[in-house]
């Protein structure tokens, strides 16, 4: 599987014995291109480690991340894919027609400004085909007690010849105030998803 992020962002290998080091060299790369972000690097650093790790917990078998400033806002934003079992606990195998995932996700209204939402949906992507979507604003409890808000999406997308799994291509940020231009960035992205074999983790 493979997914093309805007050169700005940064991609490597989520292994824990091997994403420290590569993270250490993306930033140093993007520090010689960009000399004003020197002073950012520790920061930029524990934010890509953050986030590779939060990935690797996941389950994801790649992760791009976003982490810089625009117009005076700071700006992450994480990409990964999964390849995510469609077994219940129970071991019952779930459909995987993206409208039967579709009707199982759950579409939520947003009741005032700093509510929740979700809306499902499915979308067409080319050469993919048909896929299963949720996006929106959701609430998770962070290791402070206290919870975060995140603009998210999710895809789900039928993987060929194989029946009890679905890629899921996630894409999060918590820069809220933009969740319509991130909604539209995560959008982009997932529609340069393409099957070129399927990712595993060692």
């Amino acid at each position: 599987m493979s997914l093309s992020v805007p050169a700005s962002w940064y991609e490597f290998d989520l292994h824990p014995a091997t994403r420290d080091d590569n993270i250490r060299r993306a930033v140093a790369a993007r520090v010689r291109e960009l000399p004003e972000l020197a002073e950012r690097r520790g920061d930029l650093v524990r934010a890509l480690r953050t986030m590779a790790g939060q990935a690797w917990d996941a389950g994801a078998i790649y992760c791009g991340c976003l982490a810089e400033e625009i117009e005076g806002i700071q700006v992450s934003a994480t990409m990964t894919m999964a390849a995510a079992s469609l077994r219940g606990p129970d071991g019952e195998l779930s459909d995987g027609d993206p409208r039967a995932i579709a009707a199982q996700l759950k579409p939520k209204r947003q009741e005032h400004p700093q509510d929740t939402w979700q809306s499902v949906r499915t979308v067409e992507i080319t050469d993919v085909g048909t896929v299963a979507r949720s996006e929106g604003v959701t609430a998770l409890a962070a290791s402070s007690g206290r919870s975060v808000r995140l603009v998210s999406m999710q895809t789900f997308v039928p993987i060929p010849g194989i029946t009890d799994r679905v890629a899921v291509i996630s894409g999060s940020s918590p820069t809220v105030e933009l969740a319509d231009p991130m909604l539209e960035l995560f959008d982009a992205i997932t529609s340069t998803f393409r099957f070129d074999g399927v990712g595993t983790r060692a």
